[in-house]
């Protein structure tokens, strides 16, 4: 692996860590009262977007990452949505 991919892949990483501390205390509380939905989907969004850009061009960091950060964001989505 080349140092720019591992920088991409911890860059990345440090990214999608962040979201895990959200998804922990959702799932332990089930309360979603001051997660913005909208921020959600948008970011979601975005996300699918790099992941597209990320298989077309062949970076891999950038698409094992932000697959990564989907998964963790759509479980935010998923339990904004059913403990609403």
């Amino acid at each position: 692996m080349s140092a720019i991919n591992f920088l991409g892949y911890v860059a990345g990483l440090l990214v999608v860590i962040s979201l895990l501390p959200q998804v922990i205390k959702i799932c332990q509380t089930k309360l979603t009262r001051d997660i913005s939905l909208w921020r959600y989907i948008i970011y979601i969004t975005g996300l699918i977007l790099w992941i597209t850009y990320a298989v077309i061009t062949g970076n891999g960091p950038v698409a094992v990452t932000n697959f990564i950060g989907l998964i963790l964001a759509s479980i935010i989505l998923y339990c904004k949505v059913k403990y609403k």
